[in-house]
């Protein structure tokens, strides 16, 4: 096992981007990850074998919607934003995501291409997954095709509840529901960071900057006031804004283990 780690392990140069292919490293990600923790060990190694580290700066483009699926990003550290762009040429964002989540599934499916474009929105460090070679993997080992697909099903619901939502509350209400997710417990009140820019969350739940803006001000007569030059929301009773925003006390409770974001 330990010549066939070795072996493994190897640096390379492509493109003109540095991408270390680290085994070590990369199976303690996987492993640590949500998507594959319970996996056997052996399986870990073998799938980190199929992968790259690869590093982007911000505003980088990683995935083109239309072009030829050829591999999985597992997002270590960074956020990334999934667009589209419709058939009159306009813009639209579909999620925003970051650390620990996984994108371009679609490299799974024999000769798929990618059906929307992902972009950093700041520096993102990756665990590049080959689709065709992962593909293979998952036709050898049946409990682990069990998983993905498991993965995949579970992303859809979201995305499903996500129109719903969009449909169903106001800006305001969405916003509420975002930063209660988030939001951890700080003296006799709550806090949730912003670790990306307002534009780009503004975008995320479904509304302009100038929406984004209103929202927080409505959320403002409901105990939600802004520290630290925005980058700091404070909430000050979570039960009360979370009814204001039309959860229920199943969906509150979820709230303090980050259980409702989807929602969103």
């Amino acid at each position: 096992m330990l010549d066939l780690f070795q072996c493994l392990t190897t640096t390379a140069f492509f493109h003109g981007n540095f991408t270390m292919r680290d085994i070590d490293r990369i199976s303690g990600v996987l492993q640590s990850g949500r998507y594959f923790k319970n996996w056997p060990k052996d399986d870990i190694l073998e799938l980190a074998s199929l992968c790259t580290w690869v590093r982007y700066d911000p505003d980088t483009v990683i995935i083109h919607a239309g072009d030829p699926a050829s591999a999985l990003f597992l997002i270590v550290n960074g956020h990334v934003e999934l667009s589209y762009t419709d058939g009159e040429g306009k813009d639209g964002v579909i999620d925003l995501l970051g650390d620990g989540q996984l994108v371009g599934e679609c490299a799974l499916a024999p000769e798929a291409c990618y059906a929307v474009s992902i972009k950093t929105l700041d520096a993102t460090t990756a665990i590049r997954i080959d689709g065709a070679a992962f593909a293979d993997f998952l036709s050898a080992h049946f409990d682990r095709a069990l998983t993905m697909m498991s993965v995949v099903t579970e992303r859809l619901c979201q995305m499903l509840r996500q129109t719903e939502e969009l449909k169903c509350r106001s800006a305001a209400q969405r916003l509420g529901i975002y930063l209660l997710a988030d939001a951890v417990p700080v003296g006799d009140a709550h806090e949730t960071p912003l670790t990306v820019e307002k534009s780009a969350l503004a975008r995320k739940i479904g509304m302009t900057s100038e929406t984004f803006s209103r929202a927080l001000k409505k959320l403002s007569e409901h105990g939600v006031s802004q520290h630290s030059n925005g980058y700091i929301i404070r909430i000050a009773d979570t039960e009360m804004l979370a009814e204001w925003c039309g959860l229920s006390s199943s969906e509150s409770r979820e709230e303090q283990s980050d259980g409702f974001k989807v929602a969103v």
